[in-house]
């Protein structure tokens, strides 16, 4: 075990920081685990890693097996991670981020390029969902600038994008925050906009201030 692993049991050690697409991100030894973080959040393997156990446990324990699973936020590959590993899941899954340096440290610092059956693409999760006519049974949502939500995920043309690419009988899991007023109405709208597509939408709050959506087609 590395000195900065074994120290992290008592502190947090930074190893690395790189500048991303939304600003810097660090990889961060915590309690023995290496992470992501933002300037304001995790982004990848700590508490955000532990919404997606939480919320993936849930779905996979009620819903049938999903044949296909888009991740739209792959960050450092968390929820691949807990597909592969956790949920013994081995369908194919298509992660989608926009920045460039995030999945090369998926690749590089996480193992990604050995997690069989995934292909990542380097794309606006919103032009993406655009121009896509494949559908999948798994969608995840996971679209941050730091702490709060990207830009355009909230409105009604990102949202009415989303229902035709998750399969009949399939689900979307739409990750939002709430921590203050305006993340509440984010989330809030969210909420209400899925609720207008999908016949069913149940909130599952995570962390404290994680919100996210399952909503079943």
């Amino acid at each position: 075990m590395s000195l900065a692993r074994l120290l992290s049991y008592a502190w947090p050690v930074r190893v690395a920081r790189v500048e991303g697409h939304f600003g810097p991100l660090d990889l961060v030894w915590e309690y023995g685990r290496l992470v992501v973080n933002g300037a304001r959040s995790n982004q990848s393997f700590g508490s955000l890693h532990r919404v997606w156990q939480e919320v993936l446990r849930r779905v996979f324990s009620t819903a049938p097996v999903p044949r296909s699973v888009l991740l739209l936020g792959f960050g450092g590959g968390s929820s691949a991670h807990i597909l592969r590993k956790d949920r013994r899941y081995n369908g194919p899954i298509t992660g989608v981020d926009i920045d460039p340096v995030m999945l090369q440290l998926a690749r590089d610092r996480f193992g990604a390029e050995g997690l069989p059956g995934l292909e990542l693409v380097q794309a606006d999760a919103l032009d993406f969902v655009a121009v896509q006519r494949t559908t999948y049974d798994l969608v995840l949502v996971d679209l941050f600038n730091d702490l709060d939500l990207a830009p355009g995920v909230d409105e009604a043309a990102f949202l009415r994008d989303l229902h035709p690419i998750t399969a009949p009988g399939g689900h979307l899991l739409f990750n939002t925050v709430a921590y203050h007023a305006p993340s509440r109405e984010r989330s809030e709208r969210i909420g209400l906009g899925l609720r207008q597509l999908f016949n069913r939408v149940e909130p599952m709050r995570c962390e404290g201030q994680n919100v996210v959506f399952i909503a079943g087609r």
